[in-house]
């Protein structure tokens, strides 16, 4: 059984994130637009790619919620931007990157000191 890693954790807290959009969509009257669909496609692709090829997850997952800091896609039903004007950052895709960077760095450096 191949064991998870600590990366999997912003990753796991976007799944969450999408499964309590899916259920507050079907509950109630919100509905998903354009931005929310490609976003949830967008998490789908790392998932497959956590699996596959890591490297390629990392990069994918990481402008998966760089753009989705902008605003330009986004996977929970309720969308946050914190700023002034048309300009607003979305926290939660800011906080995800943060936690996903600090995390690539950790392992990053785990597989530097074992060479």
């Amino acid at each position: 059984m191949k064991k998870l890693d600590f990366d999997f954790i912003p990753l796991g807290i976007s799944i969450i994130l999408i499964l309590v959009s899916l259920v507050m969509i079907s509950t109630s009257n919100y509905a998903l637009s354009l931005k929310h669909y490609i976003g949830i496609g967008c998490v789908i692709i790392s998932i497959y790619f956590y699996f596959k090829n890591r490297m390629t997850y990392y990069v994918v997952y990481g402008i998966t919620l760089l753009v989705g800091i902008f605003g330009l896609l986004d996977f929970y039903y309720s969308t946050f931007k914190v700023g002034f004007g048309s300009f607003g950052i979305n926290p939660i895709s800011a906080g995800l990157l943060i936690l996903h960077i600090a995390l690539v760095f950790q392992i990053v450096d785990k597989l530097d000191s074992n060479k």
